[in-house]
């Protein structure tokens, strides 16, 4: 059985993995209010501490773990690595993209450590776009000088803002298709504070619209993931390593096509070449977005050379490849101007 904790755009991804299997599993989220089908699922709400969850686990069969949850959910993803190591439990951790870290933007790793930019810098007027769970954590900032929390328009957003003594007026609320550009234009903020959220929180809008208005923008770094979890950030990463950690969950097993193989044994020749270091795995990047971790069977250099290989795995596939190694070679060249055509 698997259980999923999820509640993120990310955890209606698993469901939906999980769903094409028709196997049972559980989908866990904090409280009630995301709405969401699971056609062979079970709902399980409440959070869980250690104790909660180990009994759980082991009361439910649970033999995998995804954690699909936000990845600002840093106690929930400490909690899971603690149970996982106690259990024996391999632990998928299907995260979210993210763009490159522009080092123009100010970076903090604490919002005490955002506060103390704010305030050394006489930045009086913020624009909190971190969500709610967060004005406790800024209420060494806003009980002082002037703040805006946008938030999602629900009464539990807005009991959490009056029991921490927010004024309700300050407060603003998200809904889908969000003109940014037009809400800062009109609030036009001595800075934005936002959390590095991915693709799914919308990031590169805030910062893009916050970019043309001349506006500083704070973010908060995203808490480092434990190095035990499996990391996926996609749909085929999902199932394949679903499909391999816990035989049987699918009546089909997937595969990766030649091409992707090719793709990884070049990469991985590539890096060998360049680093002189025995490759071990590769990531490639799939047409969609998508990147994959593919395993590097073999790994041999020359003086100028290195060729890696990866063994094809077709899944169920009936491709008369499957089983193969797909062979690449990078070599070093001291001719000018060499192209090299497709195929060679």
């Amino acid at each position: 059985m698997i259980l999923i904790f999820g509640g993120t755009t990310e955890g209606r991804t698993a469901v939906k993995v999980l769903d094409e299997a028709g196997s049972p599993y559980y989908y866990s989220t904090r409280g009630n209010a995301q709405q969401i089908e699971c056609k062979h699922g079970t709902r399980v709400a409440g959070g869980m501490d250690c104790d909660a969850m180990t009994e759980f686990c082991s009361t439910h069969n649970i033999r995998l773990i995804i954690d699909a949850a936000h990845p600002f959910a840093s106690l929930l993803h400490t909690t899971v690595a603690t149970v996982s190591e106690q259990l024996d439990l391999p632990v998928i951790r299907l995260e979210r993209r993210y763009p490159p870290r522009d080092e123009s933007l100010v970076w903090c790793d604490t919002f005490d450590d955002a506060i103390d930019y704010l305030e050394s810098h006489e930045i009086r007027d913020l624009l909190a776009l971190s969500g709610v769970q967060t004005i406790t954590k800024l209420q060494r900032y806003w009980k002082k000088h002037p703040c805006h929390f946008r938030v999602l328009d629900r009464d539990d957003s807005r009991e959490i803002a009056r029991r921490a003594g927010f004024p309700a007026e300050n407060l603003l609320f998200w809904h889908e298709g969000q003109d940014e550009l037009a809400l800062f234009r009109q609030l036009h903020p001595g800075a934005i504070l936002t959390k590095e959220s991915g693709e799914s929180g919308y990031y590169e809008e805030k910062i893009s619209a916050a970019r043309q208005l001349g506006i500083p923008v704070i973010v908060i770094r995203r808490p480092s993931l434990p190095d035990s979890f499996y990391v996926v950030n996609g749909e085929h990463g999902l199932r394949y390593r679903v499909e391999r950690l816990l035989p049987g969950f699918y009546p089909l097993r997937s595969g990766f096509t030649t091409g992707s193989c090719a793709t990884a044994a070049t990469r991985a020749a590539l890096e060998g070449l360049l680093s002189r270091i025995p490759q071990h795995s590769a990531t490639i990047t799939l047409p969609d977005g998508e990147t994959v971790t593919l395993p590097v069977s073999s790994c041999t250099f020359t003086k100028d050379s290195c060729t890696c290989g990866v063994i094809k795995d077709a899944g169920d596939d009936p491709d008369v490849t499957n089983g193969y190694t797909v062979l690449s070679t990078v070599s070093l060249t001291t001719r000018p101007g060499i192209q090299f055509l497709p195929g060679e």
